[in-house]
């Protein structure tokens, strides 16, 4: 499986890409800010987008809006992260835009809990 990871936190990119290479089957990329982000998606042939919701300039959220308009990418799966702790309430709307726009199938806080992540991810590709 072929992941894009879009967020501007270099550590977290490299944690995140460690922690997802110990297993087999997936191939990680990386980019460190939206626009450029949204040029490899458009560029390659990705099965799973992790996108950081906070990012300078160009936010995930403002990638899932410019993800909608693209035919190519449009109905990737897509897992928005959050360093900031998300209420029950919080994360049901925000799902519930976001599914409206793109293929939104969840949302992790950061840090990672392997099992969390692996089955967000398992999740996702399902739907």
């Amino acid at each position: 499986m072929k992941i894009l990871i879009v967020d501007d936190d270099t550590s977290s990119t490299v944690t995140l890409k460690a922690l997802l290479m110990s297993q087999d089957n997936f191939e990680i990329d990386i980019s460190n800010s939206g626009r450029d982000g949204l040029a490899k998606m458009l560029a390659g042939n990705y099965d799973l987008l992790i996108l950081d919701i906070m990012m300078p300039d160009f936010s995930g959220l403002d990638l899932c809006r410019e993800i909608n308009k693209e035919e190519k990418i449009k109905n990737i799966p897509i897992i928005l992260a959050s360093a900031l702790p998300i209420s029950a309430l919080e994360l049901k709307d925000m799902l519930d835009e976001f599914r409206s726009l793109v293929s939104v199938k969840g949302v992790l806080e950061k840090p990672f809990v392997m099992e969390s992540l692996l089955g967000e991810i398992e999740n996702a590709v399902k739907k």
